[in-house]
């Protein structure tokens, strides 16, 4: 498997199921017909450039009325859903809209929609192929995937817990996703999830052990769909046609690990401030996808809107995007001295005293140079985001107010110093200043009570809406209120002290940067799986009563219904020490572990520390890291979906699989 997911996730779709179009009998030319789900999944992957090197004349939308080409040949990449089933059986219902028809569903296809399929005798006297691809999720970059589900963390959190259809067919939708990632790798995976404290051990009920159970349950409905993989190969004939294929097998030995979490496990990296480049970008910027727009002066001098992708393709940013900020902007200074020594006509008089980074006067260098303007323009995309933030910087006070957030990380502040800082920066935005009472609440549980919020709120100048978000955090188990007994999410609360993290010291890299403290729990959990001191009670394993890995189990769906914590966990979970170097499997052995792949799925979303996470330890540990998840967030949308927890009125969440993305 390719170290790079991205790239290994494009081969998969350009190669194992464009290329294989012309070898089935199609024609020369295609057709791609896609719903939105599959959309967003060709398009995180491949470009049309892509798309039209493998035969493609043109991609079309499965949902919108289409024109007949029969000259080409029809290529349906869809979710398989009999929603889309129908699309596709409306096309071939009176007459042939194309010359063949190839069919390839992202995940793995019901009886239901194969029956509908084999009923038309127009679709199936030209269909030439009939897979399953399994490949359901959103490859972000090298190291990091999405099922995307944008609002898991209210359907599955939020008001009414399972008590609606939602919670059931998020999770199911949830597992589905994550065992395509698994078909990707062609590796089965070892499963440990973050275990939910039963009830009998601190008391909860109702929502709150629903909320515990989540990480569970996505484990376990992971595990019946990587069993199914396992059995799965070419379909018995009569099942439909005998161009039916499946994807193939995945090997019964585990082959790599998968840790499940929820969001819960850490409530601090949503919301501290991130002091790396990519990271600030997109909290102080307000990115949206990996579009940046900004202004740029033509060669006649006139102002016009641009637009600059920041991915792969930009080698800059690529170098940059997990570097700490200061690092980055002194690069982006380097770059353009060496630019100006090469150039001489490219005088650059400006910079501070003692020879700080000027950015005002660098963006005014690249303004300046009309003639250099071609060569300067991948530059000039830098420099404005780098001024940018630092203009954020400075109107904000977060350089005080980011070493307040890591000293409360690490146990270094109390709330004295927190009402100190209220007081004195009364203009620092609203928002801000609510991020830093949630630094202080996801790592001091139980310090405050209703009067002390209330006085909090009073110095902060905070909304009554700000206030719910803050306390919302206990929807994800995070203990904000001080209670006199043990209430609904005492079962919830971790046993070690969760106000001080490990202080591990700056890497060499970092060690000359302030605010460079602050590493997210994913980076903890990795390593601490890497050196086998795991705790297999907090992260046991799934496995079968016979000590196997639950593989082969009854439907997690069924098994856990109604059920409660311990009973669930005494059914599917043995505890266990994990050897070093990854979790005890029964297939693999211990030296063959110590360089497996390690994934780590987040239910509820990932944060762009977490990604900066994967990518380091997978230099670091000498193994390939994937981060998964529900979501990607800025702080700035984690905090919309938080606050948006306890509304009462869930119908909007319902799920339709096909408009899910």
């Amino acid at each position: 498997m390719d170290p790079d997911f991205k790239r290994a996730a494009k081969k998969r779709l350009l190669v194992d199921m464009l290329s294989s179009v012309k070898a089935a009998g199609g024609a020369d030319w295609s057709v791609l017909i896609m719903d939105a789900v599959t959309t967003r999944v060709m398009s995180s992957a491949c470009r049309i450039s892509d798309v039209l090197d493998y035969g493609v004349s043109l991609v079309d939308n499965l949902v919108k009325r289409r024109e007949a080409l029969p000259h080409l040949a029809g290529v349906y990449f869809v979710t398989p859903t009999e929603h889309s089933a129908r699309l596709i059986l409306e096309d071939w219902k009176v007459r042939a809209p194309y010359r063949s028809a190839h069919i390839f569903f992202s995940s793995a296809v019901p009886p239901a929609v194969l029956d509908a399929i084999r009923a038309c005798p127009l679709l199936i006297g030209a269909l030439r192929s009939l897979k399953e691809v399994n490949h359901e999720f959103v490859a972000v970059d090298a190291r990091t995937f999405l099922t995307s589900e944008q609002q898991s963390l209210q359907s599955l959190f939020g008001a009414g817990g399972e008590a609606g259809n939602t919670y059931r067919v998020e999770v199911a939708t949830i597992a589905t996703r994550l065992a395509t990632v698994f078909a990707a790798l062609n590796e089965a995976p070892a499963i440990c999830f973050r275990a939910g404290k039963p009830p009998e051990d601190g008391g909860i009920g109702g929502g709150a052990e629903a909320c515990a159970l989540v990480a569970q349950r996505v484990a376990l409905e992971v595990a019946e769909r990587v069993s199914a993989l396992q059995r799965s190969g070419r379909l018995p004939a009569e099942e439909a046609c005998d161009l039916i294929v499946r994807a193939g097998r995945l090997p019964a030995e585990e082959e790599c690990d998968l840790i499940e979490v929820d969001r819960g496990f850490d409530a601090v990296s949503p919301v501290i401030h991130e002091w790396t480049y990519e990271a600030m970008a997109y909290d102080l910027l307000g990115l949206e996808g990996s579009v940046f727009q900004y202004t740029a002066e033509t060669a006649s001098g006139k102002a016009e809107p641009k637009e600059h992708l920041l991915d792969e393709r930009d080698e800059l940013w690529v170098e940059l995007r997990h570097k700490h900020f200061g690092f980055a902007s002194q690069r982006v200074a380097q770059l353009l001295d060496e630019f100006r020594a090469k150039n001489r006509a490219a005088s650059y008089k400006g910079g501070a005293e003692g020879g700080a980074l000027d950015m005002r006067a660098m963006r005014g260098l690249v303004a300046s140079l009309p003639q250099y303007r071609e060569q300067l323009a991948r530059l000039a995309v830098h420099v404005e985001i780098a001024s940018r933030i630092n203009k954020a910087i400075e109107e904000r006070a977060l350089v005080a107010l980011g070493k307040l957030e890591q000293d409360l990380v690490f146990g270094d502040a109390t709330s004295k110093e927190v009402i100190a800082f209220l007081a004195a920066h009364a203009t620092t935005p609203a928002q801000e200043k609510l991020r830093l009472l949630m630094c202080y609440a996801a790592t001091h549980p139980d310090k405050l009570d209703s009067a002390k919020l209330a006085q909090w709120q009073k110095l902060a100048k905070l909304g009554d809406a700000d206030i719910t978000t803050l306390t919302n955090l206990e929807c994800l188990g995070v203990p904000v209120l001080k209670r006199s007994k043990p209430g609904r999410l005492a079962g919830l609360v971790r046993k070690r002290n969760r106000a001080v993290r490990k202080d591990r010291g700056a890497d060499e890299d970092e060690e000359q940067w302030a605010l460079s403290r602050f590493v997210p729990m994913v980076q903890e959990l990795v390593e601490d799986l890497a050196a086998g001191t795991l705790s297999a009670d907090d992260y046991p394993p799934v496995r079968a009563p016979d000590g196997r890995q639950a593989v082969s189990a009854p439907a997690p769906s069924s098994a856990t219904k109604g059920a409660s914590v311990r009973s669930v966990r005494s059914q599917w979970v043995t505890k266990r020490t994990a050897p070093a170097g990854g979790l005890e499997s029964a297939g693999g052995s211990g030296a063959k572990a110590q360089g497996r792949r390690v994934v780590v799925f987040v239910v509820g979303g990932i944060t762009r520390s977490e990604m900066r996470a994967a990518h380091k330890l997978s230099a670091k540990l000498g193994r390939p890291v994937l981060l998964g998840g529900t979501a990607l967030d800025s702080p700035g949308t984690f905090l919309k979906r938080l606050g948006a927890l306890t509304k009462a009125d869930t119908a909007s969440l319902e799920i339709d699989f096909n408009s899910t993305f």
